[in-house]
């Protein structure tokens, strides 16, 4: 056979196998599904608001897959050393405004954030627990010891896809500071505590 002829050939199948595997490679980029997921970023802010318990929650939302997806709603479960548990639902997005010589404002009311395929995302959010005590404080009260917190994020169909856990402990100072901080309600000052992964 002419060797010309035999490249020619050989040259057209090759390049006909490449765009067959081009083509395949592309619709599965193309068509993965979303890979979220999200990072608690190393600690919390506790305060008390006109009678509710808040919480600041800084984290990070990443998809590594190649379709975008919606994260509709945030819940925080909190469980303190003697194991009473509070849920704190998502409020709104926190600003922290202390470069303005101020403390955390309210941010945007709190709304679904869409990730894009293959990006990511940091919000600071608030969550909150409005449930009184008789005499109209906070019935979050908060003593000394190893607190867990767990975050669940919520999908479209409000089916909670994945949850992360942390733990941070109150020492004695802080834990006398929030509770006057409770009964106070012209105190909004917040304590930060670090948040680690283990127990």
């Amino acid at each position: 056979m002419d060797p010309t002829l035999t490249a020619g050939i050989v040259g057209a199948v090759g390049s006909v196998a490449g765009a067959v595997i081009g083509t395949i490679v592309g619709y599965k980029l193309n068509n993965s599904k979303a890979d979220v997921d999200f990072y608690l970023d190393n600690r919390v802010w506790l305060y008390y608001y006109e009678s509710c318990f808040s919480m600041y929650v800084p984290i990070t939302v990443v998809n590594e897959g190649s379709k975008s997806f919606t994260v509709t709603s945030f819940e925080v479960e909190l469980t303190s050393p003697t194991n009473q548990k509070w849920k704190l639902a998502w409020e709104d997005f926190a600003e922290e405004n202390s470069h303005k010589g101020e403390g955390w404002g309210r941010g945007k009311v709190a709304a679904p954030i869409l990730v894009h395929g293959r990006s990511g995302t940091q919000h600071h959010i608030r969550l909150t627990n409005f449930e009184k005590t008789s005499d109209e404080f906070s019935e979050v009260k908060l003593p000394t010891g190893q607190y867990q917190i767990k975050l669940n994020a919520f999908d479209r169909n409000t089916k909670c896809f994945k949850s992360k856990i942390g733990y941070f402990n109150i020492g004695t100072e802080a834990a006398e500071t929030l509770e006057k901080r409770r009964t106070d309600k012209q105190d909004l000052g917040t304590w930060w505590f670090p948040v680690r992964s283990n127990a």
